[in-house]
């Protein structure tokens, strides 16, 4: 600390000037109170000097002066480093020009920092334009690029604050910024020169306040792991914006407006490096990446990881660092912010700092020693400008690569081998078609809408079967022959290739641990997230590849810039360019008549009524039950006058309602996207059921209670509230345990549990709540649940007869010459020659069930049961991951099994010989009667990062059916 004020004072000599002498006072200050802030153990003297990298413009306040504290005895609020952020704009406006991008769900701004030399900022829009033109081989050709490249600059993209209770990245985005656009050395001087530099403070602000608000609160500096300070309560200190959805999961959905605006700002700008910061890892991770990597980027990519990743090596061995590359973090799966923008051609990638988050003020790792909290912030700095300077000394290589990055792919894309583009089929759900096609123009595609209707050869997504198809007007089409053809062919295909060396590696590893007993360390599979993600497959929408484009016009689908920028869900997730999706839009002509086209938006005499084969028709049914209107559901296929309705359809009677019904429900169908039908009669023209029959069974109006208490998955809670709040728009009461078990449980209808900890939920309810819920539930309640914690604590408290898949395999029942053959057959397959184990533990079991590495599999579906009311293909595709699966009940219902005679895998990764055999007869969700009320429970959330709108679909069955068709208190199926 006296080394790092003596060096200011000394420079203080070279340019006078007031905001010196502030700084040194600053820094004076916080020697006298820092001890407090940063704990007993942390050594003052050895701390990293922000300020010896050069000399600084002298109007321009460093973070640490402006903020009054040293970097690192506190964590920053999003005001006060947007605070920063301006200040440092207007004292360098010639160098920064801040530009707001979109506002969080709490009003936040989102905003952007972009640095660079006067003349660059002075024509900083023409560079910008320019920048495109290398992402677009169709209006540039190699000689222009070339050309281009000679004068432009790069443009590299700093990211901070992505987890936002990760905190020392946005405490270093501050002192980046200053370094780059203050610091007056050579080297800052060449970055300004040939660099547009951007930097984004706090990509998830909620995230981020929330954590500093608790650690500000309580922090004290204690560095030992067990201290309170490292463990904020309940959702308090979690990496997920304001819904609790983590959005480093979420670039592949995007389903929330903070993503949905940085990717299209993203696009339009076009970085060539773009750097997530991350935190906290015992040591430092930057490049390159971990295996595997995503098979649509190109080779260049790794080459440029390697370069960029030895650039940072070399300033972390020059302070003696410790850092860790090529393992634990990879760039596969497209949801992280790395990936996202490396599938958009940037050389991207993920750092991940060793102090801050909650690891606090200081923290004693593993081998006793103390990273603190500006340690982290230091990390981040000096690998931040590390990558900067390497970029820029590396400047036309890496641009003539990104060019030919998307020359590559759009020549690819024509050749057109063996896919030429993708096709959509919005016939099922229209509006739920428009919606996967808004999330792909936010994605950056291009997209079409097909004028006349045409047959093609085509290969459907969820079978992988050829076949001839007749397509309607108004299908979509996405060709391949595009700039952005990688992440088309990335979000479409089911079944990523997946590197073969990788995938033998953990063929070894699994070889290795099939030896081991079950009291062994066993080795960490590579797999870190998923290995399946097409987005018609989770949106539950008909995709299809085509070897060949159809020959009939097509008009290009675009978007408003406000569109692109960010929704607020189901209102705003259908580009402003579509439209007619909804809306009562049709009457019953008479008893023996269908429908009459030219009576639209006539109200009805007798009924209302609308099919439950879209998504909206839940959403609909969820604002009539919410505003307590009376809604039937037919548990038969019906008729009213000549028109017939599917099983599951939904029943609206004028004379069980008020008349306001005839001026609420149109707006309720259009905001929907439903197509209402309006009847004069109740008469069947044909068959035994219409609108009044005895299978048309009046609704209960729900009332519903999640559990939102320690031990619950904030993820998963954040999942199902979002479904709620934004999707269904009814209402849902957060409880935690201790009150529930305090309250009267016959004013709720549903009880929802999500995944958690078996342990937590064991202790806190205790044998009291367990009697209280058993006696709700037999009562006449629906307990909604799912994932492994859930249901076992449920399994381990009787209140769940179905036991999970495996957990009787604990030993090896096997011969020793069958554990032996099945070792060499996992062997045989990853055809790695490594050493093992040198014997057979006798608690080794080769054929337990492995975990499945967040795949696709098909389902097979009860279309009987009202728990699938809605769905009409007998197989359906849906996610599955870790080792969370249920028998078939013995005692309850299994609408959704994964069958024995189907071929399962659909995309992703199963371990051969493994996977199949463990989910063939097993259960995707089970319904157990208990006396009047039930146990509905799913293996997997249901609300799957928000993108498995399919199955998202039998979650709303279990909410808002569920009370009615699935319990016996009103006679239910």
């Amino acid at each position: 600390m006296l080394a790092s004020l003596l060096a200011l004072i000394d420079r203080s000599k070279v340019f006078p000037h007031p905001a010196i002498m502030k700084r040194t006072l600053a820094l004076l200050g916080a020697l006298f109170c820092s001890v407090s802030a940063t704990g007993r153990d942390v050594e003052l003297e050895n701390e990293f000097d922000f300020l010896a990298y050069s000399p600084y413009q002298a109007d321009a306040p460093s973070p640490e002066s402006f903020l009054n504290y040293r970097l690192g005895s506190l964590h920053t609020h999003h005001f006060r480093v947007q605070d920063y952020f301006e200040t440092l704009a207007q004292a360098l406006p010639d160098r920064v020009q801040l530009q707001t991008y979109g506002e969080s769900y709490e009003k936040k701004d989102l905003f952007l920092a972009v640095i660079s030399s006067p003349s660059n900022l002075a024509r900083v829009e023409e560079i910008r334009s320019q920048n495109l033109r290398l992402a677009d081989p169709r209006q540039t050709d190699r000689a222009t690029a070339e050309a281009l490249i000679k004068t432009l600059p790069i443009v590299v993209w700093l990211d901070y604050g992505n987890d936002g209770n990760e905190t020392a990245n946005v405490e270093a985005a501050m002192q980046v910024a200053y370094q780059i656009a203050a610091g007056e050395s050579e080297s800052m001087q060449t970055i300004r020169d040939q660099a547009i530099v951007i930097i984004e403070p706090d990509h998830n602000p909620e995230s981020h306040d929330r954590h500093v608000a608790w650690y500000n609160a309580f922090g004290i500096g204690d560095s030992d792991p067990k201290s309170m300070e490292h463990h904020a309560p309940w959702g308090m200190s979690t990496n997920n914006n304001h819904y609790q959805i983590d959005l480093n999961r979420d670039a592949w959905p995007l389903t929330q407006r903070e993503n949905q605006a940085i990717a299209s700002e993203i696009l339009r700008w076009r970085p060539q490096v773009f750097i997530d910061h991350h935190g906290q890892t015992e040591n430092y991770f930057f490049a390159p990446p971990a295996k595997p990597i995503n098979p649509s980027l190109p080779d260049s990519h790794y080459r440029w990881y390697e370069v960029l990743g030895r650039g940072t090596a070399e300033a972390f061995d020059r302070n003696g660092w410790q850092y860790f590359v090529r393992d634990v973090f990879d760039i596969y799966y497209p949801g992280y912010w790395d990936s996202w923008p490396a599938l958009h051609g940037a050389l991207a990638l993920t750092y991940e700092t060793d102090g801050g988050g909650s690891r606090g003020l200081a923290w004693r790792k593993q081998d006793g020693s103390i990273v603190t909290f500006r340690d982290g912030i230091a990390h981040h700095f000096v690998a931040s400008i590390a990558t900067v300077e390497t970029a820029v000394g590396n400047r036309a290589g890496i641009m003539s690569d990104f060019f030919a990055f998307f020359a590559n792919a759009y020549q690819a894309g024509l050749t057109g081998d063996p896919t030429r583009a993708y096709l959509l089929n919005p016939d099922d759900d229209p509006r739920l078609c428009a919606s996967l096609v808004g999330t792909l123009l936010r994605h950056g595609l291009e997209v079409g809408r097909l004028s006349e209707s045409f047959s093609l050869e085509v290969r459907s997504l969820s079978e992988g079967s050829w076949r001839q198809l007749e397509f309607p007007p108004g299908s979509y089409l996405i060709d391949l022959a595009q700039p952005d053809k990688r992440m088309v062919e990335t979000l479409f295909e089911p079944d990523p290739a997946l590197d073969p060396d990788f995938a033998a590696d953990q063929l070894a590893i699994w070889s290795r641990n099939a030896r081991r007993g079950d009291g062994d360390n066993k080795e960490r599979q590579g797999f870190y997230d998923l290995t399946s993600w097409s987005l018609p497959l989770a949106f539950g929408v008909d995709g299809y590849a085509a070897s060949e484009i159809p020959s009939v016009p097509v008009q290009p689908v675009t978007a408003s810039k406000e569109f692109l920028g960010g929704s607020d869900s189901w209102s705003d997730e259908i580009p402003d360019t579509l439209s007619g999706f909804g809306g009562v839009v049709s009457k019953i002509a008479g008893v023996d008549s269908g429908l009459d086209s030219q009576a639209r938006d006539q109200p009805a005499g007798s009924v209302y009524l609308f099919s439950p084969l879209t998504e909206g028709s839940m959403r609909l049914v969820a604002q009539l039950l919410d505003k307590d209107y009376s809604v039937a559901v037919s548990t038969q296929p019906l008729m009213a006058g000549a028109v017939a309705f599917p099983r599951g359809s939904f029943v609206v009677r004028t004379a069980s309602n008020p008349d306001r019904l005839h001026q609420d429900l149109p707006a309720f169908a259009r905001d929907a996207g439903v197509e209402v039908v309006a009847s004069d009669t109740s008469f069947p023209a044909r068959g035994q059921t219409g609108p009044g029959s005895h299978p048309v069974r009046g609704l209960r109006k729900p009332r519903i209670a999640m559990i939102a208490d320690e031990g619950v998955s904030i993820t998963d809670y954040g999942a199902a509230w979002f479904h709620l709040e934004k999707r269904l728009a009814y209402p849902f009461s957060p409880i935690r345990i201790r009150q529930l078990l305090g309250a009267d449980l016959d004013k709720l209808d549903v009880i929802i549990l999500p995944e958690g900890s078996s342990a937590i939920y064991e202790r806190a309810f205790g044998s009291r709540g367990i009697e209280k819920l058993t006696a709700w539930i037999e009562r006449g309640g629906s307990l909604v649940a799912w994932g492994s914690g859930a249901l076992r604590w449920l399994q381990d408290s009787e209140i769940l007869a179905t036991r999970a898949i495996g957990e009787e395999t604990g030993t090896n029942e096997h011969s020793p010459a069958e554990t032996s053959s099945t070792l060499a057959e996992i062997d045989r397959l990853s055809q790695k020659t490594t050493i093992r184990p040198p014997g057979i533990s006798p608690s080794a079991n080769p054929d337990a069930m492995q975990p499945i590495p967040g795949a696709v599999a098909r389902a097979k579906v009860d279309l009987t049961h009202w728990l699938t009311i809605g769905s009409t293909e007998s197989y359906l595709p849906v996610p599955i991951q870790g080792k969370s699966l249920l028998q078939l009940s013995a005692l309850g219902q299994n609408p959704i099994i994964f069958d024995k005679g189907s071929d399962l895998r659909v995309g992703g990764f199963f371990w051969p010989g493994n996977s199949e055999r463990w989910l063939a007869n097993s259960a995707y969700v089970v319904i157990e009667p208990h006396g009047r009320g039930q146990v509905i429970a799913f293996t997997q959330d249901p609300n799957h990062r928000l993108a498995w709108r399919a199955t998202s679909r039998f979650f709303s069955n279990a909410l808002l059916l569920g009370p009615t068709l699935g319990t016996r208190t009103t006679g239910g199926l």
